[in-house]
């Protein structure tokens, strides 16, 4: 699940859940215009006003919350510039610039949020292009550990194949 705010200097208030998104995460660049579908919307016309009264103030920046099953905010997305262009029934199509991370790192959350990384080598369910977005997700949950002295790490590199891969296999460790 999924909700929207807008970014104010105050606690963030969310304006509306949503069921899910599309088109948020990119392996092209880190910031860009893009157009974001958000799929059954909760409640469209607070979202829509809340938008529009922004966009009069200028004040039209906010985030896009992927949310846990208590509806805590577990990572958020920026988007600067938001204006409604399209909406139909419950879905809507949003517009701006947009902070996304790279393609995997949403789901490699879904599955943390689902009880599915319990496993070694949970990362060779993603697709050579979603690795990166498992390496951002990892930086994330990863918690400090005690600095080992003299520790020796070996790496078989029959386990990776490419960069990404060799990264992966060795954030694991």
């Amino acid at each position: 699940m999924f909700a929207f705010s807008l970014d104010t200097d105050e606690e963030t208030q969310i304006i509306t859940y949503i069921d899910d998104t599309k088109n948020l995460e990119s392996n092209e660049t880190n910031l860009g215009y893009r157009e974001l579908r958000l799929i059954n919307v909760h409640n469209v016309e607070k979202l829509k006003y809340e938008i529009e009264k922004a966009t009069k103030v200028y004040d039209n920046h906010g985030y896009i919350h992927m949310l846990d099953k208590n509806k805590s905010i577990v990572t958020s997305t920026f988007i600067s510039k938001a204006r409604i262009i399209k909406s139909k029934q419950n879905n809507i199509t949003l517009s701006g610039y947009v902070w996304h991370p790279p393609k995997g790192f949403l789901k490699a959350w879904k599955m943390y949020l689902n009880n599915e990384v319990t496993e070694k080598n949970a990362w060779k369910r993603f697709n050579k292009d979603e690795l990166q977005g498992w390496l951002v997700f990892t930086g994330c949950i990863r918690k400090p550990e005690i600095d080992r002295e003299n520790i020796i790490i070996q790496l078989d590199g029959n386990n990776f194949h490419n960069l990404d891969e060799f990264f992966v296999h060795w954030v694991k460790k």
